[in-house]
């Protein structure tokens, strides 16, 4: 990302669940999906909350252990995960874990995901995301600002719906949510983090192209951050590692996507049927 590019070809590093309960929710990702772990950084009762995540292809799918009472009341999610998965019988393996058939489904946490069958020609292969798709309150301005502001390139686009790439999988913007939803949407449980190698550099050159920033850039020991949302409130952070991040366990999936490596190469293919 150099430039006035925005974030064109910043790949979507991290995609953040905050959940209930942990053992729900290691359950479903690692019995019933079988993604692989690739760091656990749960240490009860020293910290505040838990950090375990999981290698999901062309991103990291990491999970935050918050209170019960931040879940009460509250809808599902406004953004759906979009997974390909080799699993034979993935309705009957997640009976008891949430709602649906099998291709689309609701976790107990309300996080939505959509299971594409994958052919098994990779044999690395077992569950991972290709795309995510986002429910957006005004498709006109939210295309706007992902186009324009955040300089992501469209790959297609319908009046209902518009395709953009990142470095790493597909951002999808579709029309919703309305006032007839049997549950309220929510976007205080989700957050998708992009890469950069500068985020001081990167936030400035957003901020010129438009992008108010929740959080200036800030440093800790996990690296430097700054997060923004888009204009329905999907939550976005900028992200620069920090040299003691990549010796942590997931540091190789770190690096590799950083470098467009061959794990994240699967991500320009969205392929699969319904499950």
């Amino acid at each position: 990302m150099t430039g006035g590019r925005g974030l064109s070809g910043a790949p979507l590093m991290f995609v953040f669940l905050d959940i209930p309960s942990l053992p729900c929710q290691r359950r479903l990702f690692e019995d019933v999906l079988a993604l692989r772990l690739v760091e656990n950084q749960f240490h009860p009762p020293h910290e505040h909350h838990g950090l375990v995540k999981y290698d999901a292809g062309s991103t990291i799918l990491a999970v935050n252990l918050f209170a019960e009472r931040k879940f009460r009341g509250q809808g599902a999610d406004a953004v759906t995960l979009v997974c390909r998965t080799t699993i034979d019988g993935l309705p009957r393996r997640l009976d008891g874990h949430g709602v649906g058939d099998g291709r689309s489904f609701t976790d107990a946490g309300g996080h939505h995901y959509v299971f594409r069958r994958a052919a098994p020609d990779d044999p690395e292969l077992v569950t991972d995301i290709v795309e995510l798709r986002l429910a957006v309150t005004d498709l006109a301005v939210s295309v706007v600002f992902y186009r324009d502001v955040l300089g992501l390139p469209v790959v297609d686009a319908s009046p209902v719906s518009c395709r953009f790439a990142t470095g790493s999988l597909d951002l999808v913007l579709t029309r919703g949510p309305t006032t007839e939803d049997a549950r309220p949407s929510r976007y205080s449980a989700i957050l998708m983090v992009f890469y950069t190698a500068d985020v001081v550099a990167a936030a400035h050159m957003l901020a010129d192209r438009g992008l108010a920033f929740r959080t200036p850039p800030g440093f800790s020991d996990i690296g430097g951050t700054a997060r923004f949302a888009d204009p329905t409130g999907h939550v976005f952070c900028l992200y620069q590692p920090s040299p003691e991040s990549l010796t942590w366990g997931s540091a190789p999936k770190v690096l590799d996507l950083m470098t467009g490596g061959i794990t994240a190469g699967r991500r320009r293919d969205p392929g699969g049927t319904p499950c």
